[in-house]
């Protein structure tokens, strides 16, 4: 599953998925933010928690000054700290759940297929007609 980069379409990217027996998905413009998991539970998450840490760093006061009075940039052992610290608050589960919550769902018995993923958790479409609705839309 892969965005629509010119890159990915290239017959080199096409013949190595083809050897792998993979099928290539191409997710439409203007619907990776919705359809591609790792924008959806990796990227955004893991780019949040790197500048959130940026901004306590700022307001701790600990940041020093260049001779012109500008903030000195965190240097770069700090900048890898952060970047551990936000890779680890990725969990496997939240990347899996990511799968089911991009209408992507491993189970080929089709146990999952009705079952809408959400931030809380699934919720069955029976539950309300809009959420089937909404289900059928998303993930058309």
């Amino acid at each position: 599953i892969m965005d629509a980069f010119r890159g990915h379409l290239t017959d080199a990217v096409k013949t190595q998925v083809r050897k792998m027996n993979g099928d290539l998905v191409i997710i439409p413009g203007g619907m990776t933010s919705q359809l591609q998991v790792l924008d959806v539970v990796v990227n955004k998450p893991f780019k949040d928690n790197l500048c959130r840490r940026y901004t306590e760093w700022l307001l701790s006061g600990d940041p020093a000054l260049t001779p012109s009075g500008k903030i000195q940039k965190p240097t770069v052992h700090r900048l890898c700290e952060w970047i551990f610290q936000a890779w680890d608050a990725v969990t496997a589960e939240s990347i899996i759940n990511g799968f089911k919550k991009c209408c992507i769902s491993n189970a080929s018995d089709g146990s999952e297929d009705d079952i809408l993923w959400e931030e809380a958790g699934p919720q069955r479409e029976s539950d309300s007609d809009s959420e089937q609705s909404e289900a059928e839309d998303i993930c058309e």
